[in-house]
């Protein structure tokens, strides 16, 4: 069966039941718009800039999900894996009160940290997977609907094993698995969807508007979307004036509702160019929403 006709069997939304509740479609477009932290990384103490030393208006993950929820009405919320201080038990509970706290959801967990499920070594497979696999266990304990495990570089069939078992560990506790086109093998949409493919069932894409070159981007996210159960609506470059310079952002909208996409949008921003010294993460934000609300609405 088709993944999207999988999706959208006996309903318009989706039927995937998780343990902490059904991410579903919504018809009130601002419940299709998730954020990242990715976007915030400057003010997170992990993540941001080696020359900063004090930092203006500090993030931690705690703080996250009032802050979506106050300053942009966003209460889809999904963390980077560097942003976590811990993956103790007590640490991982505070987050997911907070979250409740804010009546907000967790839809994935974004996991970069080093490990290489495909790598030629064996010793250092092993020790990847049994990486992915501690963090599979806390997502599950903080709430998470999803988490995107890269599959990395190296060698396909590798990798494909050891998704498989955490594919499993996943579906153990009720989690969604997403693999995104995030500069490994997976680069290559053929073997991104075989993938997915092989790996099978509670197995999708997290298409990522940015991460793919100019000359194939768009056929690229034409290929991988049917495929997906989130979406990372990431912006890159703007000038002063908040023109989105880099690509045509709408245009990778577009693709996503034509590919009948019903789910969570979650918007991101990354550059290695600094945004203008007149442009905050905020309107950066406030455009990314604006723009996704218009193709949802």
């Amino acid at each position: 069966m088709h993944r999207r006709k999988f999706i959208t069997v006996g309903a318009s939304l989706f039927s995937v039941v998780l343990a902490s509740g059904p991410l579903r479609a919504s018809s009130n477009p601002q419940q299709r718009v998730g954020m990242s932290t990715v976007t915030f990384r400057h003010r997170f103490a992990q993540t941001k800039p080696k020359e900063v030393n004090k930092i203006k208006q500090e993030l931690t993950l705690v703080d996250t999900p009032e802050y979506f929820a106050d300053r942009f009405g966003i209460h889809n919320v999904e963390y980077w894996s560097r942003h976590f201080e811990s993956l103790e038990p007590a640490y991982l509970d505070s987050l997911k009160k907070k979250i409740k706290k804010t009546k907000s959801r967790l839809t994935n967990i974004q996991l970069d940290q080093p490990y290489q499920l495909g790598a030629p070594d064996e010793t250092k497979r092993k020790e990847s997977l049994e990486l992915v696999l501690q963090w599979v266990e806390a997502a599950h304990q903080v709430g998470a609907h999803a988490i995107r495990v890269n599959p990395g570089k190296g060698e396909v069939t590798h990798s494909i094993q050891a998704l498989k078992t955490i594919n499993e560990a996943a579906k153990k506790h009720g989690l969604i698995l997403m693999t995104e086109n995030h500069f490994g093998m997976e680069m290559d949409p053929e073997v991104h969807l075989r993938i997915v493919k092989e790996v099978g069932d509670n197995m999708y894409t997290l298409p990522d508007y940015g991460n793919y070159d100019d000359a194939v981007r768009y056929d690229a996210l034409r290929r991988v979307m049917p495929y997906a159960y989130q979406i990372s609506a990431k912006a890159a470059d703007f000038n002063k004036d908040l023109e989105h310079t880099a690509y045509d952002f709408g245009r990778c909208m577009q693709i996503a509702k034509e590919s009948g996409f019903q789910g969570i949008y979650s918007v991101e921003q990354w550059s290695r160019i600094p945004l203008p010294d007149n442009i905050s993460a905020e309107q950066v934000t406030d455009w990314l929403i604006d723009q996704v609300k218009a193709y949802v609405s």
